[in-house]
């Protein structure tokens, strides 16, 4: 294991996510490191002479390394002050908005991690220094490892959450050196990225209804609605939704057929749909002229830039009788309405602010 001792304070330990990778810098312009091995007061100059040029990268290196090296321990004090004055003067920030990831997506720009030196009043960007990003809490794809460019900027891409902890997804960004098979790192340069999943919430849904009572679609759903109106008095964000009367559209679009669900997109100004299917089906007669009837309400919520199912509920065969097919299919919808409501209410209370369904 390669140990990493910070430069300010303590020493920690740097895992597969840094050690593994090429530490050779990805653009053509970025300067080569100086690991020339030298004596110690050569090695001071060095230093020296690269903060001169604002290179605090090669100057960060010679100084560590001037530090370690053999030699006149008269020079150790310049050396430790030099050092000292050096990483005082360096900072860094965090550079981003507060974003919030949808679930089983990245971001659409990068992480931004800005080192720079202060000179008085004076600011000047980090070239060319290694950073490393971490995952420290959650799990994610991401970029490992960047150099600086001209602006001090390093850059990580975001490309896919995978899990959180507790909703969050954190990524430390920090200063790294390669110096004779040991790994630096800067402690006071360390900064977090602090990323969260948007809840179903924060997201305007649409409401799409499928209503079929004993072989009969129901053009104007009383128990769509309900179910709909349950979504507001719990405060999330719905935009009026559509009765649908073209049942093979609407069950391919709940299973997540892309083409289905783009003539939704195209139609509904919202980024997640909930999917409401209600049927009732006869169940059995027990003498003349009454009648018993069985029903199943079928909740989908799905993103439609994904087809993934973020929220799904369902509650099944549900009985309810009347004088009439119709009726105790109108007994049985109503009957799974309320069961199904009570049901979600447990549901919806569960929810983590992820965006994913329990």
């Amino acid at each position: 294991m390669v140990t990493a001792c910070a430069l300010v304070a303590g020493c920690a330990t740097m895992d597969n996510t840094v050690r593994d990778q090429k530490d050779e810098p990805p653009l053509e312009q970025v300067k080569a490191l100086d690991y020339a091995s030298s004596p110690k007061e050569v090695l001071l100059k060095k230093a020296q002479h690269y903060q001169n040029k604002r290179d605090y990268a090669n100057a960060l290196i010679n100084i560590v390394r001037a530090e370690q090296a053999e030699g006149d321990e008269a020079l150790d004090g310049r050396i430790s002050r030099f050092k000292n004055n050096l990483i005082e003067n360096l900072n860094a920030r965090a550079l981003y908005e507060a974003a919030v990831l949808e679930s089983g997506k990245g971001l659409d720009v990068p992480l931004e991690y800005m080192v720079f030196y202060t000179d008085g009043e004076l600011i000047y960007p980090a070239f060319n220094v290694p950073v490393a990003f971490k995952v420290r809490t959650g799990s994610a794809q991401i970029t490992e490892k960047s150099y600086t460019n001209t602006n001090g900027v390093a850059e990580c891409d975001v490309v896919r959450v995978n899990t959180l902890d507790r909703g969050e997804l954190a990524i430390t960004a920090f200063v790294y050196l390669h110096i004779d098979g040991e790994v630096f790192t800067i402690k006071k340069l360390e900064r977090d990225f602090l990323l969260y999943h948007r809840s179903l919430k924060e997201q305007t849904i649409s409401f799409v209804v499928f209503e079929r009572n004993i072989g009969r679609t129901v053009k104007n759903s009383v128990s769509g609605k309900r179910i709909e109106q349950f979504f507001i008095q719990n405060r999330f964000s719905v935009l009026h939704g559509i009765t649908e009367t073209n049942e093979a559209l609407f069950l391919e679009a709940r299973e997540g057929d892309a083409s289905s669900l783009a003539a939704y997109r195209d139609t509904l100004d919202a980024q997640l749909v909930a999917f409401i299917h209600i049927e009732s089906l006869p169940s059995s007669k027990v003498s003349e002229g009454f009648f018993f009837a069985k029903s199943t309400v079928t909740l989908a919520v799905v993103d439609l830039s994904t087809g993934e199912v973020v929220l799904a509920s369902v509650i099944e065969d549900v009985k309810g009788g009347g004088n009439t097919e119709e009726r105790a299919g109108l007994k049985a919808i109503i009957g799974a309405t309320d069961r199904f409501i009570d049901q979600l209410n447990v549901q919806i209370s569960n929810l983590h602010l992820q965006g994913v369904s329990q």
